[in-house]
């Protein structure tokens, strides 16, 4: 509340509340955006594979999604395609991991 009422008065002005929500949903991803980041990296394609996300991201980030990133089943799928559509649903609680 101390965000919204710096002054402690009890009450909220409509562009308090704006500016809170503005700044709290603006640092927030959702499955969506993070699926299309992740399509951008693989070259518009399905699927990535491990090579990309090791070119494109920190070591420990490549190695985390490499190990949580059920294989692609898709029919353009190749060997090694990952699927990064389930895995950004399944981080924001859209399905299961």
């Amino acid at each position: 509340m101390s965000l919204v009422d710096p002054n402690g008065s009890g009450s909220v002005t409509f562009q308090a509340f704006i500016d809170f929500m503005s700044r709290e949903t603006t640092d927030t991803d959702t499955a969506d955006q993070v699926i299309a980041s992740f399509k951008v990296l693989a070259g518009d394609k399905n699927y990535i594979t491990a090579e990309e996300l090791r070119r494109e991201l920190p070591p420990e980030q490549a190695e985390y999604c490499i190990a949580r990133m059920a294989p692609y089943r898709g029919p353009d799928a190749t060997p090694g395609a990952l699927d990064y559509k389930s895995f950004s649903t399944a981080l924001y609680g859209e399905s299961d991991l």
